[in-house]
């Protein structure tokens, strides 16, 4: 069977990149082959200041995975499962379910991009299930396409990482770039409503003239328990009344639900006080840990629930250290005023956000993780910009589009969906990856118009 291109780009990618571990060593081992190469650095200046830089992100790391666990706890309450169950059984009809699921995915999304890949998959897989004459593969790639503007949202790396206090922001800004001119600015907005609008149209055209539809019970494994551990356990009552005083202590909800109402309360005498200007990834952990805080059951339950998903966030903490240091190397040795040079003297004020939005995409397909692209990118980038007058907010948001754009074509965070979307199935990335290329090329339209004549 002849695959599709975003099929073929996919298989392509599995077989001959390796992982993206691999890929911080690699960049870590150029940049300071090339620093030593092309400036007047010595070797062991080169070293100083890899080791000096491995440090530099350690904060942020941290902060990116406290958030995402304590997310996650929130996400793993019956209650919100509950709900989202719920809805999905009030979906009667194949289109409803291809459009309901996009914009619900698209929303859940902007408000967290560590919350919309495991909402919008539990929701999916309810839908796929429960909805007579759904295709699953494409109702996958419709979940999976709502993850384009998460990184644009409320959680998104790199607004939050310029818009909050920090030693890198100092050296390339000068100070913070607030969310009201990023996430909140009128060119994101506009370009996010534009996207999910079209987004929902091509689908809606695409489903209507499927010819073959393969169903959730079609790619279902015999035999095997479908229903997986991904469902929740919504029922679990102890019935235990022989406790001893700990155990009470350790089942006492009021222990954390204080701390979480504590916790809500402040929240709004902090906004009262800043508006959404106050909005960073502090207050987004916080944000999370005090929703989780108020719906978990116990303080035990909560615990045991922020160590499963902690272990997911290891990638995280492992490179990012690397990416700083490829940071570091860059900008202490002047590799990164060269290259800066070299980008102002192939653009203008006009073409410089369309050249940054499809060279990031480009590198997007070899540093899939935000925050490590923009580290290691934004020392060149960003200087350039100030040079050509470019305003930084633009700036910022063309390095962040072109990381989400060909996200759309490469496998590595189809990873946040795929686990739950394909339990109990033979469902494979490449069954609805290739449904994704003209959302890539309408998205890649949508954002560069966008970066040319909106308004910050």
């Amino acid at each position: 069977m002849r695959l599709s291109v975003s099929e073929r780009i996919a298989s392509w990618y599995s077989r001959y990149f390796p992982h993206d571990f691999i890929f911080a060593i690699i960049l870590t081992l150029l940049a300071i082959l090339s620093a030593y190469a092309f400036t007047a650095s010595s070797i062991g200046e080169v070293l100083d200041a890899w080791f000096n830089g491995i440090p530099m992100l350690f904060t942020f790391a941290f902060q990116l995975m406290f958030t995402y666990a304590a997310a996650l706890v929130l996400v793993d309450t019956p209650v919100v499962q509950r709900w989202i169950i719920k809805a999905a059984n009030t979906i009667k009809t194949p289109m409803a379910a291809y459009i309901i699921t996009g914009v619900f995915g698209a929303l859940t999304s902007f408000l967290g991009w560590y919350i919309g890949p495991v909402v919008t998959s539990i929701f999916a897989r309810t839908v796929g299930k429960q909805v007579k004459g759904v295709d699953y593969p494409l109702l996958a790639s419709i979940a999976y396409s709502s993850f384009t503007i998460s990184l644009t949202g409320i959680s998104g790396t790199i607004p939050l990482f310029v818009s909050t206090e920090g030693e890198l922001n100092n050296q390339l800004f000068g100070g913070i770039i607030p969310l009201d001119q990023t996430t909140f600015s009128t060119i994101n907005m506009v370009s996010c409503f534009a996207i999910v609008m079209v987004t929902t149209l091509i689908y809606y055209f695409v489903a209507r003239n499927k010819k073959k539809i393969t169903t959730f019970q079609d790619l279902a494994i015999e035999n095997e328990e479908v229903a997986s551990s991904v469902e929740p356990e919504i029922t679990s009552v102890n019935t235990n009344t022989n406790k001893a005083f700990a155990d009470k202590v350790n089942d006492f909800r009021p222990m954390i639900l204080v701390i979480g109402l504590i916790g809500f309360l402040y929240l709004f005498y902090y906004f009262s006080q800043k508006g959404m200007a106050g909005l960073n990834l502090n207050t987004v952990a916080f944000i999370a840990l005090v929703m989780g805080l108020l719906v978990q059951k116990d303080a035990v339950s909560y615990s045991k629930s922020f160590s499963k998903n902690l272990i997911s966030t290891g990638s995280i903490g492992l490179q990012f250290p690397l990416y700083g240091g490829i940071a570091s190397v860059l900008m202490v040795s002047g590799l990164a005023g060269k290259l800066t040079d070299y980008i102002v003297s192939v653009s203008t004020e006009t073409t410089f956000p369309i050249l940054t939005f499809l060279v990031t995409g480009f590198i997007n397909l070899f540093i899939p993780s935000a925050g490590s692209q923009f580290t290691a990118t934004a020392p060149f980038f960003i200087p350039a910009a100030e040079a050509l007058g470019v305003e930084m907010p633009r700036a910022v948001l063309a390095i962040t589009y072109g990381d989400i754009w060909t996200n759309l074509v490469q496998p590595f965070w189809t990873l946040l969906y795929f686990p739950i979307l394909a339990a109990g199935t033979r469902l494979q990335v490449r069954d609805f990856l290739g449904y994704c290329l003209p959302i890539l090329l309408a998205v890649g339209v949508i954002w560069i118009v966008a970066l040319m004549f909106l308004p910050i």
